[in-house]
């Protein structure tokens, strides 16, 4: 995600709040949905954030689990935003780090002399899709084709169609669906341009930070493309910190 577009959703969002949506304008519902999602893991006044993610992976040949550890820094000067994961558990992942630059992908643990320069994308036990589809965003991305209003366990709710703005956005058709009165999606599954069923996602909870800033804390992902293959996600301890350059630096991996 865009470093600078999601700190104007945040802005966007904390100043609108849930109240005001049947007001809102297409693009500041999509805006207030990404804010309900992302608000606690940017904070406009600091230029990186760090937490945690226990990773349970159900794949076709059985159940993998993993802790992670994942920052991310926006360098104001150059404009880029670089991610770093760092494997915690299990043991025989322990050490491993991925830097993620833009287009570019780096590996390092420490049996290695240098990093190596990964091809392709970052995955999550063999899953490169998970990336993509925890950091979707909506306002930007998508536009609004389609309105409904229906119920979730319950309550009023609102269900959204809609269409990517531009070829390069991942998935080019969605559906999400949340409570009118949070607008914290609940469901969101996504489509290729012919229809098809790619990934069917689940936010099971949603969090806040203590100066009332919502994220969403679990989130299970089914990838329909491949079967038999799940990803829960449960994210703690967020952080927004300020971290040293040199995390971000692929040269300085190792040191």
């Amino acid at each position: 995600m865009k470093k600078a577009f999601v700190f104007a959703v945040i802005a966007l969002g904390a100043a609108l709040g849930a109240a005001a949506q049947p007001q809102l304008s297409d693009q500041q519902l999509l805006g207030a949905m990404d804010f309900q999602r992302f608000g606690g893991y940017f904070n406009p006044g600091v230029s990186s954030t760090t937490f945690t993610s226990e990773i349970v992976a159900q794949r076709p040949d059985g159940v993998k689990q993993a802790v992670v550890q994942v920052s991310f820094k926006f360098f104001q000067e150059t404009g880029d935003f670089i991610a770093r994961i760092d494997y915690l558990t299990p043991e025989e992942l322990s050490g491993d780090v991925f830097l993620v630059t833009g287009e570019e992908v780096f590996f390092w643990n420490p049996d290695l002399i240098e990093p190596l320069k990964v091809n392709g994308r970052f995955e999550v036990f063999g899953d490169a899709t998970v990336a993509e589809v925890v950091g979707i965003q909506f306002s930007g991305d998508y536009t609004i084709t389609g309105r409904a209003q229906v119920t979730l366990d319950g309550a009023p709710a609102i269900e959204l169609s809609l269409t990517a703005t531009r070829a390069s956005v991942a998935f080019p058709k969605a559906v999400v669906v949340a409570p009118l009165e949070t607008l914290r999606p609940a469901t969101l599954k996504l489509f290729d341009e012919s229809g098809d069923l790619l990934h069917d996602n689940t936010f099971e909870s949603y969090a806040q930070t203590e100066d009332g800033r919502p994220y969403f804390d679990r989130q299970l992902l089914d990838n329909r493309i491949v079967p038999v293959n799940q990803t829960l996600l449960t994210i703690t301890n967020i952080e927004n910190k300020e971290l040293p350059d040199a995390l971000f630096d692929v040269t300085k991996l190792g040191q």
